[in-house]
């Protein structure tokens, strides 16, 4: 029997904020920016979710909602520093920690009971030793898997515990609403409503077949998922899973030139960030988020590691072109970088009689970044990135 837990930390970037500043304690606090810029919420008190604000809502309609909510803009390097904190305290109770984000993550407990003792009493030290090391309270699920024990840390929200028994795994999940499976959102859950399916239950009787029919592979993974099937296994931790810059514009934009000249500066920023770390990627990521807030991802693994700005820009560029059209009017966008491997691994097979120091491109990135450290960041830029104005 696999012991999972599943670690969620309470409204995470607030509680930060809150640690960093008691006086916010009890208050509608609200992460995100200036309320008048075009911004969404990051983050929101639960005294703030009272008021109908959750994450990804614009800031404007936020401060509609609540005209005396706190509105912070944030800093990703205080998650950042608060987000190891915690990771080094889970990393005390087994190797197997799988970051999911700065404020998630899963567990695997699995035949530590000697060390560790009961299963409940070592998640509420983990729970405890959180709260007193960092200040920051944490929702845990207790499962025999990811699946299960990630519902069960959303059920206990805030503050909460919950384990999923040994056997009762399709008694818990049978009661609950569809929309609470991972992966069925809003829409494909009005669809479920719709045909008359709405708790899992009912969704656990559909014939297999007709699933996969209407859905696919995905239809496959429901019908598994809504039995409370899951043999995902939690990947060990990875210091440096992912770099990624992404930038909200002032206007939501369809001008392919601006677009693409906004990619251009993100890209720069996160091949000099790689650079920086001594790091390669091989996997490029788009992000792309329009006016009517659907994020639409899209992904491309290189034939090598890479930290050069011109192989991660012509992937991005062309990823970009395959999906934007003249009628899509952009609000986000962003890159993200992962696969990431050290500068030294063997990802790449070099030209005989060729050294890494003779490569030219090596020498021009190592000179752009030494004029960057001395002159800043925008002291030299590709002349494609100069053109954008809304990157940050």
């Amino acid at each position: 029997m696999r012991w999972i837990l599943h670690i969620d930390m309470d409204a995470f970037f607030v509680s930060v904020e809150q640690v960093l500043d008691p006086s916010l304690v009890g208050k509608p606090v609200i992460v995100g920016g200036d309320p008048a810029g075009r911004g969404v919420v990051a983050a929101a008190s639960y005294e703030a979710r009272r008021f109908g604000i959750h994450s990804a809502m614009p800031l404007a309609r936020a401060k509609r909602l609540c005209p005396d909510a706190i509105f912070l803009r944030g800093s990703h390097g205080r998650y950042s520093e608060f987000s190891a904190r915690v990771f080094s305290i889970l990393d005390r109770y087994t190797p197997q920690v799988e970051p999911m984000s700065l404020d998630e993550a899963f567990l695997d407990l699995t035949g530590c009971g000697r060390l560790l003792g009961p299963l409940p009493q070592a998640a509420v030290r983990i729970h405890d030793e959180i709260k007193s090391a960092v200040g920051i309270n944490a929702s845990i699920g207790i499962a025999s898997n990811k699946l299960l024990a990630k519902i069960a840390s959303g059920l206990s929200k805030p503050n909460g515990m919950l384990r999923v028994l040994p056997g009762q795994e399709r008694a818990f999940l049978a009661p609950l609403p569809v929309r609470r499976i991972p992966g069925i959102g809003p829409k494909s859950g009005e669809r479920f409503e719709r045909m008359g399916i709405k708790t899992v239950g009912q969704l656990a009787g559909l014939p297999r077949e007709l699933l996969a029919e209407v859905h696919g592979s995905w239809g496959i993974q429901l019908y598994d998922r809504a039995r409370g099937i899951c043999n995902s296994p939690v990947l060990k931790r990875d210091d440096t899973r992912s770099i990624s810059r992404e930038t909200t514009l002032e206007e939501d934009s369809n001008n392919r030139e601006f677009l693409e000249s906004t990619l251009s500066y993100l890209v720069e920023k996160v091949t000099a960030q790689l650079r920086q770390a001594g790091l390669r990627a091989r996997c490029v990521t788009l992000k792309l988020r329009d006016s009517n807030f659907k994020t639409v991802t899209r992904s491309r693994t290189l034939g090598r590691a890479a930290n050069e700005d011109h192989i991660i820009l012509a992937t991005i560029v062309d990823l970009f072109r395959h999906l934007f059209t003249s009628r899509t009017r952009v609000r986000l966008i962003g890159v993200g970088l992962t696969a990431l491997t050290g500068e030294s691994a063997p990802t790449e097979q070099m030209e005989l009689f060729q050294s890494a120091a003779s490569k030219p491109w090596d020498r021009l990135y190592r000179g752009i970044d030494q004029l960057r450290e001395k002159y800043g960041f925008r002291s030299i830029l590709r002349a494609s990135s100069r053109r954008s104005a809304g990157a940050k």
